[in-house]
């Protein structure tokens, strides 16, 4: 079920007064975890069992780990994790090109590819269940004893699909207490949900149409429309996954819930490392604390360290090259900045500040370009768009497309602005109800451009 869709905004307000309706918060914890199943099986309903099964399997292995405390079972939860993800989002990839190689060796060779579909949100859920298992192994938070409270964890549909990638010590604690009803909280909630559906429906589904008529046409278009094909998906990847964290944090709030913010004005970024502690926070930490770190982080073999994590990163986002290329460029890049210490500001003047945002926001752009192309010759078709003669500096019919992204430029740091801290609940009363209502009527004017919110696929 999609946030920005009539069906969950109703089941959504069914739910809410449910929910707040009992002070009994095990009868609150059903509530959420029915809610959380209708909104993943309306998705695609097969998907619940598989989502049970992970609940129930992953649910006995935190008890084994707290219990046993041996090497061999956080190795046994990690594997049996990484097969289910592996084997539902790389195993076609994986044949297919075991399948090339051979046949380019001139034999051949036809491997039957399993019949299956991909789970949505897979690799979110996978991953906070990995990093509370890990987290029991290393005694940082006890097992949860009880399997409701553990599958409301895992399941929650505010956070269940795309992020933020919530941690148990965050999570946890929230879900074992009654919360008491905060009239302040829930109108920043329903501020958040709105602004995070602005976002999402009234930018990045706008650019979204520019977006796929310059990538589906990689090898017609001119040297101008390509720039700004490159740019508008800049913003819509930013919007589109900016704007379902907001409403995931709205939602959170709304039932008394603090989720993590997962975006901090990245494009605003002075260097890579800048930039990923500020883009997909929850993912970035994720991978700094589960993977980067035990590898040996700045310890042993930082520069190796940085590629290896960043590109399997980038696997995690998709079974592509284009996406190993796209995380490889970037721990390319970080390793690059550590060797050259180029990530350790010195000179802050404004103009220099300036050059760095613009530097860094261009690479980030054109590492997007492996990201979006579906595959490595449309890559290189839009590549060569932007660098290889003719160069030809008109394209027609852009008007609205540069409205869209000048009007996105100067607004979203205001708005971004009123996420964080208490800024919203600081304005006056009527602000407050302005600027959502003035959102609201932002949303029924561009309804009709609703897509689905790119990082469900992840």
């Amino acid at each position: 079920m999609l946030f920005n869709s009539l069906t969950f905004l109703f089941l959504h307000f069914l739910f809410l007064p449910l929910y707040w309706s009992t002070k009994n918060q095990t009868v609150r914890l059903y509530v959420l975890l029915l809610s959380s199943v209708i909104f993943y099986g309306w998705y695609y309903w097969p998907g619940l069992f598989l989502l049970f099964a992970a609940m129930c399997i992953n649910y006995l292995l935190s008890l084994l780990i707290s219990k046993k405390q041996a090497k061999w079972t956080i190795a046994l939860a990690v594997l049996l994790n990484l097969l289910n993800l592996g084997w539902f989002k790389y195993s076609i990839f994986i044949i297919a090109n075991i399948e090339s190689l051979i046949n380019n060796m001139g034999f051949q060779l036809i491997i039957p590819k399993p019949d299956y579909w991909l789970p949505i949100g897979i690799s979110f859920y996978t991953f906070q269940i990995m990093g509370y298992l890990i987290d029991v192994y290393r005694k940082e938070v006890p097992a949860e004893k009880s399997f409701l409270r553990f599958a409301v964890f895992k399941s929650f549909y505010a956070q269940l699909i795309a992020g933020p990638i919530v941690r148990s010590h965050e999570l946890f604690p929230q879900l074992r207490k009654t919360a008491v009803f905060n009239l302040t909280r829930f109108q920043k909630g329903f501020f958040l949900m709105t602004a995070g559906l602005a976002i999402k429906i009234c930018i990045a589904d706008l650019l979204a149409q520019f977006v796929e008529y310059g990538f589906s046409n990689a090898g017609k278009i001119e040297t101008l429309r390509a720039w700004l094909t490159l740019y508008s998906f800049s913003f819509q990847i930013l919007s589109d996954f900016w704007g379902y964290s907001t409403v995931a944090v709205g939602i959170g709030l709304m039932y008394g819930i603090s989720l993590p913010h997962n975006f901090n004005f990245p494009y605003t970024a002075q260097s890579s490392q800048d930039f990923w502690r500020r883009w997909h926070i929850t993912l970035s930490e994720w991978f700094r604390d589960y993977l980067y770190i035990p590898l040996g982080g700045n310890k042993n073999r930082k520069y190796l360290n940085l590629i290896l994590t960043m590109t399997i990163a980038g696997v995690w986002h998709g079974a592509g090259w284009n996406f190993l290329l796209w995380g490889f460029g970037h721990g390319i890049w970080l390793a690059i900045e550590r060797v050259t210490q180029s990530h350790k500001i010195r000179n802050n003047s404004p103009l220099m500040r300036r050059i760095r945002i613009i530097v860094v926001f261009n690479i980030v752009s054109l590492l997007w370009i492996f990201f979006r192309a579906p595959d490595l010759n449309t890559a290189a078709l839009f590549f060569k768009n932007l660098f290889a003669p003719p160069y030809v500096f008109n394209a027609p019919h852009i008007e609205s497309l540069l409205l869209t992204l000048i009007i996105f430029i100067l607004f979203n740091k205001k708005l971004g602005n009123l996420f964080y801290a208490d800024h919203f609940s600081r304005l006056s009363l009527k602000r407050q109800l302005f600027v959502t209502i003035f959102l609201i009527l932002f949303i029924m004017g561009y309804a009709d451009a609703r897509l689905d919110f790119i990082y469900f696929v992840f």
